[in-house]
């Protein structure tokens, strides 16, 4: 599936769904990612701090029950543990923090419970990205002291392709969105959302990493489907 074909098909259900009854929204906000093998955090990788942008549509499906997709840009990826090899006296060097930037369509299934500031929201459904860039920080120890940090691009097209690992960062990834808030009556939204990735991003043999991540996001409505 080419990046092209990503974004024709992210258009027309966009332009189909801007046909209905349809409310229009953006909102942004903090991310905290990392890398999963199975259900618990990869070995050798942390958490990040990171954030995400992008806008979002409300369809109307049946009483209380609405179709919410959209396009956000995501910044995901994780700290990458990088032990200087001894002796301790040598120049050595390695990759630490990687940053993955997506382009992320999720197609969430919401449902609406009205109360007096507003509506509690829940959903789920899945979702489709594409990394558009990869970066990673490349650190440089003397005498086990960290002396240099410089950031180098993810080339997709080689294998491997993050400086002294066997990775081999993928583009596309896919997996299950949730979301979890309150759309109050003067048009703010506040949302929690929770990402479980479900293709391994690293096709390097005998690794298996999965994106995970969750946040919380601060949005404006421009209008409601329901005024």
């Amino acid at each position: 599936m080419k990046f092209s074909t990503f974004l024709f098909a992210a258009m027309f259900f966009i332009v189909m769904t801007s046909r209905a009854q349809t409310s229009l929204g953006l909102r942004g906000g903090y991310v905290n990612a990392g890398l999963g093998s199975g259900n618990n955090a990869a070995r050798g990788t942390d958490r990040i701090d990171s954030w995400q942008a992008g806008f979002y549509t409300n369809t109307p499906l049946f009483n209380r029950g609405y179709l919410q997709s959209g396009i956000s840009y995501i910044v995901k990826g994780a700290e990458l543990d990088y032990n200087v090899p001894p002796p301790a006296n040598l120049f050595a060097s390695g990759a630490t923090r990687l940053k993955l930037q997506y382009l992320q369509l999720p197609v969430n299934f919401v449902y609406k419970q009205p109360v007096g500031i507003g509506k509690l929201i829940v959903g789920a459904g899945p979702y489709v990205a594409y990394c558009v860039r990869g970066d990673y920080n490349v650190s440089a120890y003397s005498d086990g002291k960290l002396v240099q940090t410089g950031s180098q691009r993810v080339n997709f097209g080689s294998s491997p392709n993050i400086f002294g690992t066997g990775m081999r960062m993928q583009r596309w990834d896919a997996g299950l969105n949730f979301v979890a808030g309150v759309e109050l009556n003067c048009f703010l939204t506040l949302t929690a959302h929770y990402d479980y990735g479900l293709m391994d991003v690293d096709k390097s043999p005998g690794n298996e990493l999965k994106n995970r991540y969750w946040g919380v996001s601060l949005g404006v409505l421009f209008d409601r489907e329901d005024w």
